[in-house]
């Protein structure tokens, strides 16, 4: 009996204690087609994944000629609230997984956004972008090989503490093509010349640390007060003598408190190098970069 009582008394433990599963991926098919807005500033492709509460927006902005792009997911399932700030992405199925940190936000319609840090490129490689790197030396010309494009079927996003989400792409072929057919009008509407942009032996060159251009001070007062967080990417027009001649936001998280903090203090703060042509002449150009607003957790 007293065996009996021990084996049983096991057994019980062992049923009571909680086992680990993975939750299963939601995954979402496409319930829109792509979308392309061929805008003065900035191209974007966006597509609508599942509907009602389980509808993800995936966005895709590219701010400048090249292959990066910078990405935003919209909707209930990447509402986050927990303080890790770190998501796993993956093209599938050949892609290898990489990981990014994010910024969670709202819009303006209050739907929950996670805006993805840094610029990515949307196989998950490293492709060489032609032309130069942002600190104004060469770089390698490396084309993107197109069949890393067809060969996509899926976005898997993993976020700590939420359910994975497979959003069902499909090859990324043809919207990689309406990308850069926008990209390339992209210039002419900020007074560049394409072609030279093409030869330039010399990007604009920050003057000093971009991390120096703003400051804690410049957190907009209403916004600390409100615990709202934020990530502005801007773009500025440099003339030939390094001087920002105008400041633009391509992507915000919103609220517009923080986009105005970023252009009036990166206007009167930052300074550059001019960008060179082929024979060494400064021309003007333009310069991309990022602000975020965070609050530290304790």
């Amino acid at each position: 009996m007293l065996r009996f009582s021990t084996v049983t008394g096991w057994l019980a433990a062992f049923i009571l204690t909680p086992v680990a599963i993975a939750a299963e991926p939601l995954r979402l098919a496409p319930s829109s087609n792509w979308h392309v807005n061929y805008a003065d500033d900035s191209c974007r492709l966006a597509r609508s994944f599942g509907t009602g509460e389980e509808e993800v927006v995936l966005v895709l902005d590219r701010f400048r000629p090249g292959p990066k792009v910078n990405m935003t997911l919209v909707g209930r399932p990447v509402d986050v609230r927990s303080d890790v700030r770190k998501v796993m992405l993956r093209f599938g199925p050949h892609d290898a997984e990489f990981e990014k940190r994010f910024a969670p936000g709202t819009l303006d319609n209050g739907k929950a956004a996670l805006v993805v840090g840094g610029s990515l490129w949307i196989t998950g490689y490293n492709p060489v972008e032609a032309a130069l790197e942002d600190d104004g030396t060469p770089r390698e010309s490396k084309l993107i090989d197109p069949a890393l494009y067809s060969a996509i079927r899926f976005l898997e996003v993993r976020i700590s503490g939420k359910r994975p989400i497979i959003l069902e792409t499909g090859s990324m072929l043809a919207p990689e093509q309406a990308l850069t057919a926008c990209n390339d009008d992209l210039l002419n509407a900020w007074g560049i010349d394409p072609k030279a942009d093409k030869t330039l032996s010399r990007r604009v060159i920050p003057a000093s640390d971009p991390r120096e251009w703003m400051r804690s001070s410049d957190y907009p007062p209403r916004m600390r007060s409100l615990g709202y967080q934020g990530l502005v990417h801007f773009r500025l027009v440099v003339d030939d003598r390094g001087m920002p001649k105008s400041c633009h936001i391509q992507l915000s998280t919103r609220p517009k408190d923080f986009d105005d903090a970023v252009c009036k203090k990166i206007m009167a703060r930052a300074r550059f190098q001019p960008a060179l042509d082929a024979e060494g002449k400064p021309v003007v150009s333009y310069y991309t970069n990022s602000a975020r607003f965070s609050i530290p957790t304790s």
